[in-house]
């Protein structure tokens, strides 16, 4: 059996037809049972769903697929939410940074709304979150974003 820490990264099969269909999406949440049920939410309704443990991993992710959609957990140990998204704001289009990010929280205070909005979040849901508003969620904010060209991993990996 594989240790933790090469289960950061996950891949989960693509549903054929649903309202999701042709998008792609990231989820990142530090939660292994939160990944899985919205994987199975998301690939039912027809999206291409991967999966990530960590803010690390995520962005390995964000250089390798290039995500239509992200879904992030504020709430994450190391490197949590709020600072994922500022670091991704920081990267070009062609390294991920104008990917639209949904945060996924169990934090419902305005304030936490507000700085979500300030870091470069677009979309603000909490847990446990309603399957038809992820999905009208996702769906939005796939059609805020063109289609951006993927290099492959090899490429855009740079020796240490």
């Amino acid at each position: 059996m594989a240790d933790s820490s090469s289960m950061d990264v996950e891949l989960t099969v693509v549903a054929a037809r649903g309202p999701l269909s042709k998008i792609s999406v990231l989820v990142v949440d530090d939660d292994e049972a939160a990944r899985e049920v919205l994987s199975a939410v998301l690939t039912a309704e027809g999206a291409t769903v991967e999966t990530a443990a960590t803010s690390a991993a995520a962005f390995e992710q964000v250089a390798c697929v290039r995500p239509d959609v992200m879904l992030v957990d504020i709430a994450m140990p190391g490197v949590d939410g709020f600072t994922f998204v500022e670091h991704l704001r920081g990267r070009t289009p062609e390294e991920g940074g104008d990917i639209p990010v949904a945060a996924l929280t169990g934090y419902i205070s305005s304030h936490d709304r507000a700085h979500a909005s300030r870091v470069g979040f677009q979309a603000y849901l909490t847990k446990p979150v309603d399957p038809g508003e992820l999905v009208r969620t996702i769906k939005e904010l796939a059609s805020t974003r063109a289609p951006a060209a993927v290099a492959p991993c090899a490429s855009t990996s740079s020796p240490s």
